[in-house]
């Protein structure tokens, strides 16, 4: 099953976030409390404590007829280098993430304690500081002083599951950010770029999960799962990860188109915003235009910041 590889899909995801960022916040609540109840919305789960004032927060979830039993592998192999995120892998590896979602479970990636490190990125890390299997996982980014070294902002990411009333389990993803310390991080982290982006890749994370846990379900002579596994589930799993990393000639012609136009349209937006803030008198400019010229580089929506918070009106 191909998770994430998709390069119509992946292409699809990017004019997806144009959207919700230029949007902004007329679709903030669908977007920040999609598929999630009203009380599943309100409530408080765990790792909410770690964060009681968030600068802000979204609650997502999701109905799948698997059990909580099946659907804890997937998420107890999160991580780049280790079962991958779930999302838009073309788009993660553009910007450096390494990631490879598995299409199986890995049972050398299924024992996770507190303490342990979750990978977003080869150099950004989230911490295991609550996890009960079939149940509750909770992963927190440093705040303060020590969270100078990471590229990730002070926050929680948690996953838990729960019953459904009609039968099934409720997949419910809790997200908190802590307020940064400055305007830049402020910036880089606030509701009009990280929500916007992270809801789109959190839905098809959350969508991944569900179609690969039902998949699992479906198919019980072929399951993998850390309480079933045997010596060849062990042996197959094991040689299914190994994989060589994807290389341009591995992928399929409209893959390859499909990154030629990502390219072409990031390249087309950063010109067209340097070369308005080139022209543009320094008093016009929010913040100053050094400043501005780095956020320009950033994947797409770096453009977008410009010209919807940079330039003085």
């Amino acid at each position: 099953m191909e998770v994430g590889r998709s390069g119509a899909r992946n292409a699809l995801a990017v004019a997806r976030m144009a959207g919700h960022v230029l949007t902004g916040p007329l679709l903030r609540r669908r977007r920040t409390t999609w598929g999630a109840t009203a009380e599943e919305a309100q409530a408080t789960w765990p790792g909410d404590e770690l964060v009681p004032a968030p600068a802000w927060s979204a609650t997502h979830a999701v109905t799948t007829r698997a059990s909580a039993e099946q659907l804890w592998p997937w998420l107890a192999q999160l991580g780049q280098g280790r079962g991958g995120l779930y999302s838009f892998e073309l788009l993660e590896n553009l910007i450096g993430c390494r990631m490879h979602n598995a299409d199986r479970v890995l049972p050398q990636h299924q024992e996770l304690s507190a303490g342990d490190e979750v990978r977003l990125h080869p150099q950004a890390a989230l911490t295991v500081v609550g996890v009960e299997p079939g149940r509750d996982l909770v992963l927190a980014a440093p705040t303060g002083p020590s969270a100078a070294a990471q590229r990730v902002p002070g926050g929680v990411w948690s996953f838990h599951l729960r019953p459904a009333p009609g039968g099934g389990t409720r997949l419910v993803e809790r997200l908190r950010l802590a307020a940064a310390p400055t305007w830049q991080e402020r910036l880089a982290t606030s509701p009009a770029l990280v929500e916007p982006i992270s809801f789109v890749m959190t839905q098809e994370m959350l969508r991944n999960i569900v179609r690969l846990a039902e998949g699992d379900t479906a198919s019980p002579s072929t399951r993998r799962t850390s309480m079933t596994r045997t010596g060849t589930s062990r042996s197959t799993t094991r040689k299914g990860s190994r994989g060589r990393r994807t290389r341009w000639e591995d992928l399929t012609a409209g893959q390859q188109t499909a990154l030629l136009m990502l390219a072409s349209v990031q390249v087309s937006l950063a010109a067209t915003a340097w070369a308005d803030l080139a022209l543009r008198p320094a008093e016009e400019v929010n913040g100053g235009k050094g400043k501005w010229a780095a956020i320009i580089a950033i994947n797409f929506v770096g453009p977008v910041l410009y010209f919807r918070y940079g330039i003085r009106r």
